[in-house]
């Protein structure tokens, strides 16, 4: 398959297209491993959510990006809790 990449397309676009994909299954991995072991969350990952990120690989990669989201702007909030207290 990267053989006919690089026969279609060339060296960079195949190299960014492989690239990505490499990129994407790492996320989705991460992203599976996060659902599953998060302790924020109130009730654990179901079998139903392990079948959507299996049958929707996008899912654990959005879930991931918005956790990733959310975890810069609590860090990002408590730094601005912290100056302020720092400055009275």
């Amino acid at each position: 398959m990267i053989r006919w990449l690089y026969g279609e397309l060339g060296f960079f676009p195949s190299l960014f297209i492989t690239t990505g994909m490499v990129v994407f299954i790492i996320f989705w991995l991460a992203g599976i491993a996060g659902l599953i072991s998060n302790p924020d969350r109130e009730n654990k990952a179901g079998n139903f959510t392990l079948v959507l990120c299996v049958l929707f690989p996008p899912f654990p990669v959005i879930w991931l990006l918005f956790d990733m989201a959310r975890q810069h702007s609590k860090i990002r909030r408590n730094q601005t809790k912290g100056l302020k207290s720092d400055s009275v």
